[in-house]
């Protein structure tokens, strides 16, 4: 009687660990476990898309600041404040009396002062263009957020996901410790099977203890990105990113990056500074007028004007240094922008290959692998139950089945961040004015 209550569980271990086997190739069934986020609303990747770029203050920083030199390239291009000047002239120093003697007289005076010519116009230009490269940095950067939100949004689908794999696989080593207690019990299995058993389920919760802590640690970087004082919940779908271009239209499309732009931009108001340099070699020029009103009885009152130049007479210590440190200041810029345009190619060719490496391996996987790896586990379960094979050879094969099934997810996720960099490395600024 005991031998027959030990076959009849066998068989239905056997009949439970191959549906789950099967159940372990089809990414539906990861959907499907209890989520402790389920309850609440869950977030989807577009909302929180647009919730980053409305609230990141790193964002609303660097708005402040364009607004700041859109400010400043107004201001720069106006002429210096005229002054103002009141005085007292000749005034005798033993009464102080204005009617005493001629010439003491209260004066009134206004001049103004005008930078070399070009100077100013050319001030406002460089401040605008920085005001452009500072816009464009804002897109390359709102850009970068929404990178690295959906890097930790995959991450933590990933977590999500390999824990319910892991926990479906550790019900079937539940299973299977259960199995191997009844034929050991019925004399029809060793102890060491069942040691074996209860090795391969105990040491699955390390595996979803260190995905937990994964998945805890993307759902922390989601909150921070989006500016939330706890994790929110967010949808178990996986996005639809849009598909990336082929290389030579990424590679196209790499001189509208809004990051490439900014460094494009730098490098024009670089240039446009060494123009305003070489304006210091002309005089910046000052007229006054003054205005004295004489006291003294018969005496004309008095006006007089003046011009007043600056003298750039030893240009070898002021002008000419200013303009060869603009010159080194516009070629510093021109081969930052070299450099970042040799770094965008690279990436952009380097995550193409890994697109492309990626599509190839989970298509190869989902026809190939996995199911060859679930074949080998349902045959070795056959032999087992013939008295064929050793339970050590079930799991082991029912490990492969897992293993294939993790690297199918990884493989998606995988993918899909590629997809997300090329999207960053081809995203477009806006339109130069």
């Amino acid at each position: 009687m005991q031998r027959s209550s030990g076959n009849k569980y066998f068989l239905k271990w056997v009949a439970a660990i191959r549906r789950g086997a099967e159940l372990l190739s089809l990414p539906v069934m990861l959907m499907m476990v209890f989520s402790p986020y389920a309850s609440a609303v869950s977030l989807s990747l577009q909302s929180a898309e647009a919730i980053a770029l409305r609230q990141n203050p790193g964002l609303g920083a660097l708005t402040q600041k364009i607004a700041e030199l859109r400010h400043q390239a107004v201001a720069v291009a106006q002429l210096p404040d005229p002054h103002l000047a009141l005085g007292v002239v000749n005034a005798p120093l033993n009464n102080f009396s204005m009617n005493q003697q001629q010439m003491s007289m209260l004066s009134v005076g206004l001049s103004q002062t005008f930078p070399s010519f070009g100077k100013l116009g050319l001030e406002g230009q460089q401040a605008g263009v920085e005001a452009q490269a500072a816009a464009d940095t804002l897109r390359g950067q709102s850009a970068e957020l929404v990178l690295l939100l959906r890097r930790a949004w995959l991450q933590a689908l990933y977590a999500e996901d390999a824990v319910a794999t892991v926990r479906h696989q550790e019900q079937l080593q539940t299973e299977s410790v259960q199995a191997a207690l009844a034929l050991y019990r019925s004399a029809q299995g060793s102890q060491a099977d069942v040691l074996r058993a209860q090795l391969a389920r105990d040491s699955l919760a390390n595996d979803i203890n260190q995905l937990q802590a994964e998945q805890a640690s993307d759902l922390a970087q989601i909150a921070q990105i989006l500016d939330l004082r706890k994790p929110p919940s967010i949808e178990k779908q996986w996005p639809n990113l849009p598909p990336p271009p082929t290389l030579a239209q990424a590679e196209a499309r790499l001189s509208g990056q809004p990051l490439l732009r900014s460094a494009q931009a730098q490098t024009r108001a670089a240039q446009i500074g060494v123009q305003v340099a070489k304006r210091g070699y002309w005089p910046e020029v000052t007229v006054s007028v003054d205005y004295g009103q004489d006291f003294y009885p018969g005496s004309p009152n008095w006006l007089s004007a003046g011009v007043n130049l600056s003298l750039p007479i030893f240009p070898g210590d002021r002008q000419d240094q200013d303009v060869a440190a603009a010159r080194a200041k516009a070629l510093q810029a021109q081969y930052r922008y070299d450099d970042q345009h040799l770094a965008l190619t690279q990436q952009a060719r380097t995550t193409f290959a890994r697109y492309e490496a990626l599509k190839a391996r989970l298509e190869r996987t989902d026809r190939q692998l996995l199911p060859t790896a679930r074949n080998a586990f349902s045959a070795t379960l056959a032999a087992y139950a013939a008295g064929r094979a050793e339970l050590s050879a079930v799991l082991r094969t029912q490990k492969e089945v897992l293993d294939y099934a993790l690297t199918r997810l990884q493989y998606r996720r995988d993918l899909d961040l590629s997809a997300a960099e090329l999207d960053f490395l081809t995203t477009q600024g806006a339109t130069q004015p």
